[in-house]
């Protein structure tokens, strides 16, 4: 959603006419232009509401950095701006200079210059900038409301759920782009410092980067402080944001590096012997836990150590974010609920240490429907996993009972669970854990009282965890992705579930960007809710072609749970397996070849329709396009790739995959049929 906003004056400004690589050739010898840098900040708990300019304290330039400060009574601001050849860092911190906290939000505005402006929104849309309005990508981000209602608080607000989280909105995409004067401009966040954050763009004012950040002396790591990383650059303007990504993968390469080599489709938890000619299926990764049995050769022994050998990498089990405990009634007394009574001895311990407080004290209780106990009814209690937290913590707890008992077992790698469900937006007020944070604390905008963001330490455990797997040539994989973009940088491979029923986890929008968030790393899909839809009980079982097809384009794997996540699955029940095997062994084999050729954000071919989407796999040499008609209507097209920029010398011939069949070409031009909302693959070969 493209929302336009008025700029507002209580914002903190900072404002650098820096831009990309210009930095270093604008310098005059060792000095950097002369230029006006203005702060302006507001505290969000001021009851004046009034913003207050801090004036220029120091400045020193050289060739390639320029390092500002900014210091009034109460604040001091820090910029340090670096030339890195084709783009430019830009590492900032602001520190309250008095005594007790502040919530503030921090805003940076990069001038740039120009009458044209356009504004790039996904990978393919863009809309003409208007001036006197600031553009943003965002969506709404506030403490997640239970469905199934609390224990801590006679209503929800009692309990904080639905605050906003910092000002209550962030921005979908890790990065802004447009296009001034024919010329990309674009800034990125560091995926490696979880803010609350916004991205956008003012016409003839320049790209803005907002932070709602909380500053406390209880930080004993920054205290007192909050800290920041971005990067600006150029980009090729006539490839929008997709010229945008691929300079902006550049930039962190290490964030988006592909360490997986094995490309297929997500088994959850069934043992993989099990299922009759398993290898039919194009199975890759394998979610299960080290107590899990399969049986091989006659002999019952761990999933684990059974998937040796198949290529089917095993994948631990975890879900650190919450304690969630077996309820027979749903009506409990709060003090009931969190006493002894209720939490058995062995989670009593690192409970009261990890366990998360909402802005009146109390644990963050939620109610549960969970069919995966038998009560049918669990309470959800949100955990900060931290590794650092005091004591023995949730942390301690799951490395413990869950991932030295799969290491010892040489699993290949950990699954991460529910990442962004219920609890990865709650507000953890709990002050002294502030101690052991590593990031920045936030806010929740009326409330104006420092917090850690729970995903900011679902971070830290992410982090530790798939740092270790690295470094033993394991992997980390993550359930639950839907728009978060920081669990890029710990993560190789992503995974969603989806309903058939609701479009919104699989729309266009949401593709892309789980396409431009993962770059070549793979994601895998499971559907739930619809998969005993006639579309795939009755012959001829049109919903496989269609769900298939979809996430072929993007070069997504597609793949079947329970339609509650828990009972009945797919991969038991031996009549949906032979219904779908053709399926498999027709479509995953192709999207096994176009996921290893990895996708690249700039296509480099166009199409003459408008409802039929094109995505470039691989490279001259071995090169392949999806072409999708995501309208309802067949079309005929003409898809042209360019020859020149793909480095093609020879005469164009191409091979459509789905099919079988060649594609028929003249002039280096394609003209292909395209049937309502289905895909082709064309392979363009040595």
């Amino acid at each position: 959603m493209i929302r336009k906003i008025k700029l507002l004056a209580i914002l903190l400004i900072l404002q650098s006419t820096v831009f990309g690589i210009s930095l270093a050739t604008a310098a005059i010898g060792n000095e950097w232009p002369p230029l006006p840098i203005k702060v302006v900040y507001i505290l969000h708990a001021s009851s004046l509401n009034e913003s207050t300019e801090i004036p220029v304290f120091k400045v020193i330039n050289s060739a390639n950095t320029r390092i500002t400060t900014y210091r009034n009574a109460d604040f001091q601001v820090v910029l340090h701006e670096i030339d890195r050849g084709n783009y430019t860092e830009i590492n900032g911190e602001l520190e309250h200079l008095t005594q007790g906290t502040a919530c503030v939000t921090l805003r940076i505005s990069i001038p740039v210059t120009g009458e044209k402006w356009e504004w790039f929104h996904g990978l393919d849309k863009s809309i003409e900038m208007k001036t006197g309005t600031a553009y943003y990508d965002t969506i709404p981000v506030n403490t997640t409301i239970p469905p199934d209602g609390a224990f801590n608080g006679k209503t929800l607000t009692d309990g904080g759920y639905g605050d906003a989280i910092g000002r209550g909105t962030m921005s979908f995409y890790p990065l802004c782009a447009v296009n001034v004067n024919n010329e990309g401009k674009g800034m990125g966040i560091d995926l490696s410092i979880p803010l609350v954050y916004r991205l956008g763009a003012e016409k003839g004012k320049g790209l803005i980067a907002e932070f709602d950040v909380a500053t406390s002396p209880l930080t004993e790591k920054f205290p007192n402080r909050a800290f920041f990383k971005l990067c600006t650059f150029s980009f090729d303007g006539k490839w929008g944001m997709r010229s945008a990504l691929e300079t902006y993968y550049s930039i962190f390469p290490e964030a988006f590096k592909k360490r997986v080599v094995t490309e297929g489709i997500w088994l959850p938890f069934t043992p993989l012997r099990s299922i009759p000619h398993w290898e039919d299926f194009g199975f890759a990764f394998h979610e299960t836990s080290w107590n899990n049995k399969d049986t091989k050769e006659g002999e019952k022994m761990s999933n684990i150590l059974s998937d040796k050998g198949t290529d089917v990498l095993s994948f631990q089990y975890t879900e650190p974010w919450d304690i969630q405990l077996p309820i027979l009634r749903k009506n409990i007394p709060y003090d009931t609920l969190i006493s002894d009574k209720m939490i058995p001895v062995e989670h009593q311990e690192y409970v009261s240490n990890s366990a998360t407080r909402d802005k009146n004290g109390l644990l963050q209780t939620r109610r549960l429907e969970t069919p995966w106990f038998s009560s049918g009814w669990a309470v959800s209690i949100t955990t900060n996993c931290d590794p650092d937290l005091n004591g023995f913590n949730r942390y301690q707890y799951v490395l413990q009972d869950e991932i030295r008992p799969a290491t010892k077992l040489n699993v290949d790698g950990i699954y991460f669970d529910s990442m962004e469900w219920n609890w990865h937006h709650d507000l953890n007020y709990r002050s002294e854990h502030f101690k052991y944070t590593d990031y920045p604390l936030t806010f929740s905008s009326g409330i104006a009282k420092p917090a850690i963001w729970n995903f900011a330490s679902e971070f830290e455990f992410m982090k530790k965890i798939s740092d270790e797997m690295h470094l033993q040539g394991k992997l980390a994989m993550g359930n639950g992705h839907g728009w978060n973009p920081f669990a890029a940088s710990n993560l190789d491979l992503f995974g969603a579930e989806l309903s058939w029923y609701s479009s919104g986890d699989h729309n266009t929008d949401a593709l892309d960007f789980k396409r431009a968030i993962s770059f070549q790393k793979p994601i895998v899909f499971l559907l739930n809710e619809g998969l005993n839809d006639k579309a795939f009980t009755d012959s001829p079982y049109s919903g496989y072609e269609v769900y298939f097809e979809k996430l072929m384009a993007y070069g997504f794997f597609p793949s079947f749970f329970s339609t509650d996540a828990s009972n009945d699955p797919y991969w038991q029940d031996h009549k949906k397996i032979e219904n779908g095997r053709p399926f498999f062994k027709k479509y995953i084999p192709i999207i096994k070849l176009i996921a290893a050729a990895g996708w690249e954000p700039v296509t480099l071919a166009t199409s003459d329709v408008a409802s039929v989407r094109i995505e470039r796999f691989g490279e001259a040499g071995d090169l392949y396009f999806t072409i999708r008609n995501n309208g309802t209507k067949d079309v005929q097209c003409i898809v042209t790739p360019d020859i020149s920029a793909l480095k093609i010398s020879r005469k164009l011939s191409a091979m459509e995959l789905v099919s079988n069949q060649k594609v028929k070409s003249e002039n280096n031009k394609f003209y292909m049929t395209i049937p309502g909302l289905r895909t082709q693959v064309i392979h363009i070969s040595k």
